[in-house]
C-alpha cells in the first residue's frame, strides 16, 4: 500500500498542474467508489474484512497525498462521516474541499434555515435618505406614538420619514457645525437637534424656510455629543432633554413652549434666523465621566437615565433624574476600556453593554459589581446594540460592520450577517434602531438600510398552502386541541393548535381515487368518522390513525350516496352512533356495536320530497320504537296528514323540489331538533319533543303578495344558550358536543348538548323506549304545543333558536316555532355576498359567518338570546376581514385561545385573532405559531384589506334615514337666481326676494302650538329705558327719480331719510332666528331701504 502512494507521488511530480489536479480527481471518485461500496456491504451485513479495508485514517492519507495540505481535516472528516450515513447519497468531490451544493430555490433554501431571524436578501435601501454628497446619517430616532422615523445628517439635514419610510418633510441647520444627535420633543410636538456648540429646535409642521421654523440654542460650554428626550408623561407644554458632552457632563436642559414664543401669532414671527441666548433655559448640569460620554438614554421603565463613556472607571451610569441636581453617590458599573453603546429589554429586565473590549456584558439594573452573564464572539469593538422586545433578541453591531443576532434568555447566538456593501473602512454606519412595530431593523451610513425579520417576510410573500388541493373539511379536536384538515386528495392531516406542527397524515383514506367529502369527531376527541363520495363511512382512532370499522359500499351505490355532511352523536367502546347527510337528501344514523365486523344504517328520516308533495307547511309526526336497532336518540318516524287540505294561497311559494346541502342537531333535554336547508331556501325543522315538521321559508313568510326570491341555504346553526354552558366550555367530560363538520357545498358547525351521552351504554340504549314508553305519540299530544314551541326546561335560560345563512348574503335567524325574528345583512364593502359557513362559541355570544369570496363577519349574540322577542336587543355586527381570496369552506372559534381558524378552496387553513381579526399564520408554515396578541398587523400575500373593527357608534352600521323632514331643493326659485336668468332679465331692487330658503320641507315641522312669551324691557312706573325710540311708518309711494335730479332739500331730506333707514336697519333689522320664533316681530327692511330712494315720501316720527 506504501508502495503504490509512493508511485502515485511520483507521477504527480512529473505532471502539470492542470493534468495532476485531473488525476488526482480520477484516483478520488475510485477511492469514493471503493469506499461507498464497502459500506453498502457493511451495511447488509455481507462484508468481509480484509486488508484494503478503507477506515477513516486510510481515507485520510489517501486525501492527503492527492490533493496535499490545502483540504482541511474538518472536511475530510465531514464528508467520510456524510458516506458512512448515507452511502446512496448524491455526493461530489467539490465537498472535500468545503464546499456545498444546495439545491432548489435561492430563496426557499434561505427559508429553510430556521437560524434566520433577518432576511438579509430582502433588505431594503433608501439612497435618497435626505442627505448631501459626502454627508453621512448620524442619527435614528423612532417616534413610536406617531410611526415616525426621525433622522439627523452630520452636514445638518434633518428628515421625518413616516410609516412607510417615505419622506415626509425636510429641513437644513443653517450651522457650520456637524449635527451629533436628534430626537422628538413628545411635549411640544417639535424635533431637536445637537451640534458641536448649539441646540437646534424644529418646529417641523410649521410652513416657510428653516429660518422661520427653527430656533438655535447658543453658546453651550462644552461640545455636545448625544441627546436623548424624557419621556415621563405628567408634563404639559415642557420637555426635558438629556445631553452628553465631551466633558464627561450629563446636562438636563428644559425647554417650554413659552422660551420659543409658540403662543405668538405668525405674523409677529421674524424672518430672520431665531437665535435665543442658552443662560436663559434651565440647565442642570453634572461631571459623571473622566472621558466622553457617547450615549445617554432615558429608560421609562426604571424612571431612570442611563449614560456610558469610554472610562474604565465610571464606564456606565445608571441612576434617578435626581441624582444630577444633588451630589449623592450614583450608581456606576466599571467595564475594561469603558462602553461605547447599552440598550435595556423590559421583559427580561436586564441591560446589555459593549465597548472596546468586544465582549458583551449582561447586568441586572440593581446590581453592578458583577454582570449576570456574557456573549462573546466579537473580533472588533461593539458600536451599537438594540433589543427586539417582542421575540426577546439582542441585535449588536460591530465596527467591522457585523451584525450579531442573540436570544437573550438562552444566551445563544442566532444569526450572523455583514453589510458588505462599500470598501473596507467606508460606508461606516453610524447609528442602528429597531423598529417594534414593522419589525425591521434600521441602519445609517451614507445610506439608509432596513433589514426585515424573516417571519415578516414569510407572511406577506409566501403563498399560504396547507393542502395542494382545495379544503374539503375542517374538524377541530377540542379535548386535545388538535385540528384536522382533508383536502380533494383524500390526504388527511393533523395538526398542532398552539405550535401549527404537523402529528400524522393518512393518505387514501377510503382508497384510491375516492375523494373523502366530511368527518366529524367525537366528543372525548378519541375517535374520528370519515365520509367518502361513494356513501362509504370508516372510524378511526384518532390518535394513532388506525381504522376501526367501515361502512361498505351499498350493492346499489350510486352519486346519490355521496355523504355531504356527518355529526358524532356517540362514540365508546362498546357503540358508535354517527348522524349522516346525504346527498339526494336523506339523513340517517349510521350504528356499529361492539362484536359487529361492520357499520350498519339503523334509522332514516322520511323523504321530504312526500312532504313537499302534500303541501303542508306543518305536519305531525308519528313516533314509534325503533323498528331495526336501538340508537338512543330519535325514535322511528312516520308522516300524517292533517285534516282538510291547506289552501292553495298558503303553499304556492313552497319550493317545487329540493337539494339538501346542510342540517345541523340540537339534543337537550325537553329539545330534540333536527333542522335541514336545501338550494330553494326552504328549512325543515324537525321537532320530536313536540312530534311536528315545519317549513321555515322567508316567501311564505312574507306572505302571498310577496315575490317568491329563491335564495338558497349554504349552512343552519342552533344558537342556543343553557344555564351551566359556562361551566361546560372548559370541561372535557361534559354533556357539550362541538362537531365541526365540512362539506363540499357548505360546511357548518354542529352544536349538540346531549345529556344522556353521560351515562353508559346500558342506560343510553334505552332512551327511545323511554321516550316512546311503547306506545305511539297521537296526533292530540302535538296539538297541546301547537301555540308554541318553548318549554320551561330546567337549566336552559332560553328556547333555540335557529340561525340560517344564505345565498343573498343575509342570516336569518328563526324560532322553533317557525316565526321569523330576525334579517340581518352583513355591513362590509362589497354587495352582498352569498353566506357559505357558520359557527358559534361554546355559551353563544358570538356569531361567526364566512362568505364565497373570503370574508369573515362577527357578531354579537349575548344581549340578543337573553329576550329575542324584545325588538330593542339587535344583532351588533363588530368585526369583517378578508381572510381569503376565495371561497371559504368551514371555519370554527377557539375560545381558550381566543382564535378563528378558517379552511378555504385554495389550500390553506389560516389563524386569526377573534377580536381584531389580525392573521397569525397558517397550518404548514415553518416557523411555530406566535398565539399572543402582537400590534403587528400582518396580512397575506394573497389579501390586500385590512380588518374592519365596527363601533356601535357607527354611521355605516344605521341603516335607517335619522331626519324626519327630509328636504328638497327649489328649483324654481334656484333658477330665478342663476346667472343666465339674470342676464336676461335684471329685477328692480322692491322685486328682490330676501327669502334665500332654496329648501323645503317635505312635510311640515312640528311647531309649538303654545303661545310665545314675550316681555317688555324696562318698567314704565320705574322709568324708560330708552328715552325715545323712532318708529318710521309709510305714509305713500311715489314714481322713482334719479337722485342727481333731485333739488337741494330733496337732497338733504334724502341724505337724512338714508341715514335714518340705514340706522334703523341697523338697529331694527332681525335675524333669521327671531323671524321664526315671532311672525309678528318679521320686519323687512330690505324693502324700506329700497324706497328710502324715493323723494316725495313724508315721515312722521312716533314716540312710545
Amino acid at each position: 500500500m506504501s508502495d503504490r502512494r509512493d508511485s502515485e507521488k511520483e507521477k504527480l511530480s512529473t505532471l502539470s498542474d492542470v493534468a495532476r489536479f485531473n488525476y488526482a480527481l480520477k484516483q478520488f471518485q475510485t477511492l469514493i467508489g471503493k469506499t461507498v461500496a464497502q459500506k453498502r456491504e457493511e451495511r447488509l451485513g455481507m462484508y468481509v474484512k480484509d486488508e484494503d479495508e478503507i477506515d477513516y485514517d486510510k481515507f485520510y492519507e489517501t486525501v492527503q497525498t492527492l490533493f496535499g495540505p490545502e483540504v482541511k481535516d474538518q472536511d475530510v472528516k465531514t464528508f467520510f462521516r456524510k458516506i458512512s450515513n448515507n452511502p446512496d447519497g448524491r455526493i461530489e468531490w467539490c465537498e472535500i474541499f468545503g464546499y456545498f451544493i444546495v439545491e432548489g430555490d435561492a430563496l426557499a433554501a434561505q427559508l429553510d434555515e430556521e437560524n434566520m431571524v433577518f432576511l438579509v436578501s430582502r433588505r431594503q435601501q433608501i439612497t435618497k435618505a435626505g442627505v448631501k454628497r459626502r454627508d453621512v446619517i448620524k442619527c435614528i430616532a423612532k417616534v413610536p406614538q406617531l410611526d415616525f422615523t426621525v433622522t439627523a445628517s452630520q452636514k445638518g439635514t434633518l428628515t421625518i420619514f413616516n410609516s412607510q419610510m417615505r419622506v415626509l418633510t425636510s429641513t437644513n441647520i443653517a450651522d457650520s457645525s456637524w449635527v451629533t444627535g436628534c430626537d422628538y420633543l413628545t411635549q411640544l410636538k417639535r424635533v431637536v437637534a445637537v451640534t458641536e456648540r448649539t441646540v437646534v429646535v424644529w418646529d417641523y409642521k410649521s410652513q416657510g424656510s428653516c429660518q422661520d421654523n427653527c430656533f438655535i440654542i447658543k453658546p453651550m460650554e462644552h461640545c455636545l455629543l448625544c441627546v436623548c428626550t424624557v419621556n415621563l408623561g405628567d408634563q404639559l407644554a415642557k420637555d426635558d432633554i438629556l445631553m452628553g458632552d465631551d466633558g464627561g457632563h450629563v446636562n438636563l436642559f428644559t425647554v417650554t413652549s413659552d422660551d420659543f414664543g409658540l403662543k405668538q401669532s405668525k405674523a409677529k414671527k421674524k424672518s430672520q434666523l431665531q437665535i435665543l441666548d442658552s443662560r436663559k433655559f434651565k440647565n442642570i448640569k453634572r461631571k459623571l465621566h473622566d472621558d466622553w460620554v457617547v450615549k445617554v438614554k432615558f429608560i421609562s421603565a426604571l424612571n431612570c437615565f442611563g449614560s456610558c463613556s469610554l472610562d474604565s472607571v465610571h464606564s456606565f451610569v445608571l441612576d434617578d433624574l435626581k441624582r444630577l441636581e444633588d451630589n449623592l453617590p450614583v450608581r456606576e458599573f466599571s467595564v475594561p476600556r469603558g462602553v461605547n453603546a447599552f440598550t435595556y429589554c423590559g421583559k427580561a429586565n436586564i441591560i446589555v453593554t459593549g465597548g472596546d473590549d468586544k465582549v458583551l456584558r449582561l447586568w441586572h439594573p440593581n446590581i453592578n459589581t458583577k454582570p449576570v452573564g456574557k456573549l462573546l464572539g466579537h473580533l472588533f469593538s461593539v458600536m451599537e446594540i438594540v433589543t427586539n422586545e417582542k421575540d426577546q433578541h439582542i441585535i449588536s453591531l460591530s465596527t467591522a460592520k457585523v451584525f450579531r443576532v442573540w436570544d437573550i434568555q438562552t444566551l445563544s447566538l442566532l444569526q450572523i450577517f455583514h453589510d458588505s456593501q462599500g470598501k473596507a473602512g467606508e460606508m461606516q454606519i453610524y447609528a442602528m434602531i429597531f423598529d417594534n412595530n414593522h419589525g425591521t431593523l434600521i441602519t445609517g451610513s451614507s445610506v439608509i438600510d432596513i433589514y426585515p425579520l424573516t417571519r415578516m417576510i414569510q407572511d406577506t410573500k409566501q403563498v399560504p398552502q396547507t393542502h395542494e388541493r382545495n379544503i374539503n373539511v375542517l374538524a377541530y379536536n377540542r379535548a386535545f386541541h388538535q385540528v384536522l384538515t382533508i383536502c380533494a386528495e383524500s390526504i388527511v392531516k393533523v395538526w398542532e393548535l398552539e405550535s401549527g406542527h404537523q402529528i400524522y397524515q393518512i393518505e387514501d383514506a377510503h382508497g384510491p381515487n375516492i375523494e373523502l367529502t366530511c368527518a366529524a369527531i367525537d366528543k372525548n376527541g378519541f375517535h374520528l368518522a370519515t365520509g367518502a363520495c361513494d356513501g362509504t363511512l370508516k372510524i378511526w382512532d384518532f390518535g394513532s390513525g388506525q381504522e376501526i370499522k367501515v361502512l361498505p359500499v351499498a350493492n346499489d351505490s350510486n352519486d346519490e350516496q355521496w355523504l355531504l355532511q356527518l355529526v358524532y352523536l356517540k362514540a365508546s367502546e362498546s357503540r358508535h352512533v354517527i348522524l349522516a347527510l346525504e346527498h339526494s337528501g336523506k339523513i340517517k344514523i349510521i350504528q356499529g356495536n361492539e362484536g359487529e365486523p361492520h357499520l350498519t344504517v339503523t334509522w332514516e328520516l322520511p323523504e321530504t320530497v312526500s312532504l313537499i308533495l302534500q303541501e303542508n307547511p306543518v305536519m305531525s309526526l308519528w313516533l314509534k320504537p325503533n323498528a331495526r336497532k336501538t340508537n338512543g336518540f330519535f325514535p322511528d318516524v312516520q308522516l300524517l296528514s292533517d285534516a282538510g287540505p291547506k289552501r292553495n294561497d298558503e303553499t304556492q311559494n313552497l319550493p317545487l323540489g329540493e337539494e339538501m346541502k346542510c342540517f345541523d342537531v340540537l339534543k337537550v333535554e325537553g329539545y330534540s331538533l333536527i333542522a335541514t336547508g336545501n338550494a330553494h331556501g326552504a328549512i325543515i325543522l324537525w321537532d320530536f319533543e313536540s312530534a311536528t315538521v315545519r317549513y321555515l321559508d322567508k316567501t311564505y313568510q312574507a306572505g302571498q303578495n310577496a315575490i317568491a326570491q329563491v335564495s338558497g341555504v349554504n349552512a343552519v346553526l342552533f344558537l342556543f344558550r343553557s344555564a351551566f354552558s359556562s361551566s361546560l366550555s372548559s370541561s372535557t367530560t361534559s354533556s357539550l358536543v362541538s362537531d365541526m363538520t365540512a362539506t363540499q357545498g357548505a360546511e357548518v358547525s354542529h352544536l349538540s348538548l346531549n345529556k344522556e351521552d353521560v351515562n353508559n351504554g346500558e342506560s343510553s340504549a334505552t332512551v327511545g323506549e323511554e321516550t316512546t314508553n311503547e306506545k305511539d305519540v297521537q296526533p292530540s299530544d302535538t296539538k297541546k304545543s301547537a301555540s308554541g314551541f318553548s318549554r320551561n326546561i330546567a337549566g336552559h335560560t332560553c328556547s333555540p333558536i335557529l340561525a340560517s345563512a344564505h345565498a343573498n348574503g343575509c342570516v336569518y335567524l328563526w324560532t322553533i316555532e317557525g316565526d321569523l325574528l330576525r334579517e340581518v345583512l352583513p355591513f362590509t364593502k362589497h354587495p352582498a355576498i352569498p353566506l357559505t359557513a357558520l359557527c358559534t362559541d361554546i355559551s353563544a355570544k358570538m356569531l361567526l359567518a364566512a362568505t364565497k369570496e373570503g370574508h369573515i363577519m362577527r357578531w354579537n349574540t349575548g344581549s340578543f338570546l337573553e329576550d329575542p322577542q324584545d325588538e330593542n336587543k339587535q344583532i351588533k355586527q363588530q368585526l369583517y376581514w378578508r381572510a381569503h381570496s376565495t371561497k371559504v369552506v368551514s371555519l370554527f372559534y377557539e375560545e381558550e385561545k381566543n382564535l378563528v381558524v378558517t379552511a378555504s378552496v385554495d389550500g390553506s387553513v389560516r389563524l386569526w385573532h377573534a377580536p381584531n381579526g389580525h392573521y397569525v399564520g397558517y397550518f404548514g408554515q415553518r416557523r411555530v405559531f406566535e398565539l399572543s396578541e402582537s400590534s403587528d398587523l400582518i396580512l397575506p400575500c394573497d389579501v390586500n384589506e385590512f380588518p374592519v373593527i365596527i363601533k356601535e357608534d357607527s354611521k355605516y352600521m344605521e341603516k335607517k334615514q335619522k331626519f324626519e323632514y327630509p328636504l328638497i331643493l327649489d328649483r324654481k326659485k334656484w333658477k330665478s337666481l342663476t346667472k343666465s336668468s339674470l342676464l336676461s332679465k335684471k329685477p328692480r331692487p322692491f322685486e328682490v326676494d330676501q327669502d334665500f330658503k332654496f329648501f323645503k320641507a317635505l312635510a311640515s315641522p312640528r311647531v309649538n302650538r303654545q303661545p310665545l312669551e314675550s316681555f317688555k324691557s324696562g318698567n314704565k312706573e320705574a322709568g324708560v329705558v330708552f328715552g325715545s325710540i323712532p318708529i318710521y311708518r309709510v305714509l305713500s309711494i311715489t314714481s322713482h327719480k334719479p337722485l342727481h335730479q333731485l333739488g337741494s332739500k330733496e337732497k338733504q331730506d334724502s341724505v337724512d331719510t338714508i341715514f335714518k333707514r340705514i340706522k334703523h336697519h341697523t338697529l331694527y333689522e332681525p335675524s333669521r332666528l327671531s323671524k321664526r320664533r315671532s311672525a309678528k316681530n318679521t320686519q323687512v327692511p330690505a324693502a324700506n331701504l329700497v324706497q328710502s330712494f324715493v323723494p316725495s315720501i313724508s315721515f312722521q316720527g312716533v314716540k312710545p
